[in-house]
This record gives structure tokens, sequence and C-alpha cells, in this order.
């Protein structure tokens, strides 16, 4: 029977031969290799393949259809110059907080690690948010201000990680966290001011948080050339204003117990969503915001355009789906007056400038007898406010109907193949 002494040392050298230990003073691979940063870039040509949303991306994206709907309904509640104003100034926060978290995504990896969690985060914060739109405008500010403030400090922080881990961005998150900073002072100081005081420190600090992007990446020395995704990311957003426009469609018919007027109405108004749908995507273009970080200053220029004009593609979809709404609710007896047609036919042409800007804003611009055709169309649709007071509600939305699909049978040129 073997001693104890000589089982241990079986065993020791039986595990030796199978995990050898290293010699003192020398480290195996596993040991040498760095660890990973706990942020990254998405450096550009770092992949194949192109980038996509993630399923975090993509889930971060369903919190704004919440915030959405409460700026949507907020509007169909409120139907007066007052608050269709207060509908268009909310929207550019709600719009602005989705343009910062989502291009810091495009920027930085936050899909690992305590990351993820923040973004989570951030998300539930969105959804407090959203509740506290309705009376945002209407003694509700101090609530509103200290929840943007909030995810404004998030994304303050999130910009001193970057700085922190990612050497080479340095110089332009530096200028982020500094004006980014300015503003949430701002934000700070107009949770204890009385309306409309307040509002007015929204106005500037919005200012500088929006203006803050193109003048950083116009001055910087070095820019830091992701592989952007951006693009997509806009375009999913498109789905999201388009969800709340056939919504708003649907809602309208149900709550009129399917008149046959308001069936009509109502199909002109799917049709009008389908034609918005058709007219962004027709010339979608993906390769936008990669372009621009390689390109030179102007190419920045006109990313930044394209960026920006975004928000009255966006508010228009919105605008018009409830003005399909009203138009439908009109159809079967109630008032159709100069406020509702304003936010239907106000809605479309704004969608209608907001489009053509992007599109011509993007590398493969839109033709001329394209851009005067819509902005022609923008201003019938216009007409149709004072004009309207003597149409109905059905010939208004058929006659948007019929424009647009026109509109997209003269503009269906899709771009080069490679290009979508």
């Amino acid at each position: 029977m073997p001693s104890l002494a000589v089982v241990e040392f079986s065993l020791r050298l039986e595990n030796d031969e199978l995990f050898p230990r290293p010699l003192d003073g020398v480290r195996t691979d596993w040991m040498n290799h760095p660890r990973p940063p706990l942020l990254r870039l998405y450096i550009a040509g770092e992949n194949d393949r192109d980038r996509h949303a993630t399923w975090l991306e993509l889930f971060f994206d369903l919190v704004f259809v919440f915030a959405i709907a409460e700026l949507a309904h907020q509007l169909h509640s409120d139907l007066s110059w007052t608050g269709i104003a207060g509908f268009a100034a909310l929207f550019v926060p709600v719009w602005w907080l989705w343009i910062d978290f989502s291009y810091y995504a495009d920027q930085f990896d936050v899909n690992n690690g305590p990351y993820r969690l923040v973004m989570l985060g951030v998300m539930f914060g969105l959804v407090v948010m959203a509740l506290t739109v309705p009376d945002a405008l209407d003694g509700g500010a101090a609530e509103f201000a200290t929840m943007y403030a909030t995810l404004r400090l998030v994304i303050i922080f999130l910009y001193v990680q970057a700085w922190r881990f990612v050497p080479q961005s340095r110089e332009l998150t530096a200028r982020y966290v500094l004006s980014f900073s300015v503003a949430f002072f701002l934000w700070l100081i107009s949770i204890a001011m009385p309306e409309p005081t307040c509002f007015w420190l929204w106005a500037v600090a919005l200012l500088i948080e929006i203006s803050n992007g193109p003048i950083t990446y116009l001055t910087i020395r070095c820019v830091p050339t992701q592989n952007s995704h951006m693009d997509e990311r806009f375009g999913l957003f498109v789905i999201i204003v388009l969800g709340e426009a056939i919504i708003a469609v649907a809602t309208g018919v149900a709550e009129t117990d399917w008149q046959l007027g308001s069936i009509l109405t109502g199909i002109g108004g799917f049709v009008v969503a389908v034609s918005l749908w058709w007219m962004y995507f027709e010339r979608a273009d993906e390769s936008v915001i990669n372009q621009a970080l390689r390109g030179g200053k102007m190419d920045l220029l006109r990313s930044y355009i394209y960026g920006y004009s975004h928000i009255f593609a966006f508010m228009g979809i919105v605008a018009t789906g409830v003005g399909i709404q009203f138009a439908i609710e009109a159809a079967a007896g109630h008032s159709f007056g100069t406020e509702a047609r304003t936010v239907l036919c106000g809605g479309a042409a704004i969608f209608l400038m907001g489009v053509t800007t992007l599109q011509w804003a993007s590398p493969n611009p839109l033709p001329g007898k394209v851009i005067a055709a819509r902005l022609t169309t923008a201003a019938l649709t216009v007409l149709l406010i004072p004009v309207g007071v003597w149409l109905s509600p059905l010939a208004i939305v058929g006659w948007i109907s019929i424009a647009f699909v026109a509109l997209n049978r003269f503009d269906g040129i899709p771009l080069p193949a490679g290009q979508v």
C-alpha cells in the first residue's frame, strides 16, 4: 500500500503535467495578455462588415415610443395655439436626448460591462421624464427640468469615462464635457426659477448643447473616425414616429364607431403614412455619417445639416398623424377648425421641408426638379389651412394623400447599387 507521501507526489506530478506551473520570473501568454479596456471606440475599418443596431440600442429606442406617445397625446388633448407651440418646444429636448445617447453608443461600445447597466438606468429615467411631459409647460416645469438635468448628468459622466479610457478621443470628449456642464448648470438653475423665466434658461441650455457638436467637430484638430451606424439609427427612429402616426389613425377610426366618412378618411390617412415612409426610405443612405467623418470640413457641415434636419421630419410625422386623427374625428361630426388644419397641413409641410433638406445634404443630393416639386407641394399644403374652411376633412386628407403619392411617383429614383 503506497504511503501518503507517494500518493501526494503522484497527484502533484499529474497536475503539473496537465496544468504546468510557470517558472519563476516567466509569465505565460495569458498572463502577458493585457486586460481589455473598460471602454473602447468603434474604430473605423476594424471590421469588414457594416455595423448595425445592437439589441440594447433597439430596446433603448423603445422607450422613446412612450415619450413620443406622450407628446402626441398632449398635442391631441390641447388643440390650441399654445398647445401646438408647447408640442414643438418639448419635442426638441426629447429628440436631443435621443440624439445624444444614440450618438454616444455610435462612438463607444456600451454593450458590455457597467455601461450596459448605465444605459438601462437611463431608459428608466426617460420613462419617468416622459411622465412629466404633459405638465412640463403648465406648472410642472421643475419636475421636467429635474429629470432632464439628471439625464444630462449621466451623459456628462459617460463622456468623462470616454476621456479617461479612450485617449484618441480626448480633445473631442473634453469639449463635450465642458459645454454640457455649462448647460447642465443652467438646467439646475431653472429648477428654482418661476415660469416663464425657466423656459428661457431651457432655451439657452438647449442652444449650447445642440450647437456643441458642429462647433466641436469643425474646430478640433483630430476627428475620431468611428465605424458609424448612426444613419440606421435615424431610420429606426423614423419607424418609431411612423408607428405613432399609425396608432393615431387607428385610434381615430375606432373611436368614431367605424362611420363611413371616418373609415374613408382613415384609409386616406394610412396612405399618407405609407407615403411618408416611402419618401424617406426610398433615398435612405447609410453612408452619410461615415463619409463625413472621413471627409473634409464641408462634409462634416453637410452631415450636421443632414442630422439636425431629421427633427423636422420626425416632428412632421407625429403632427401629421395627430392631424389625421383630428380629421377622422371631424368626419364623424367633430369640428375641424384652423388649429386642427394647422396640425395636419403644417405637419405634412414640415415633414416635406425636413426630408428634402436632409436628403439634399446627403452625398447623393436631390435633383433640382424634385426639390422644386416638394417645395411647391409644401406651399400648397400650407394653403389648405385657410382654404380648408370650405373643404371637408376627407377632401383635405384625400388631397394630401394624392399629392404625396404623386411626389413619390415623380421622385422614385433610388440610390445607385450599393448605396442602400
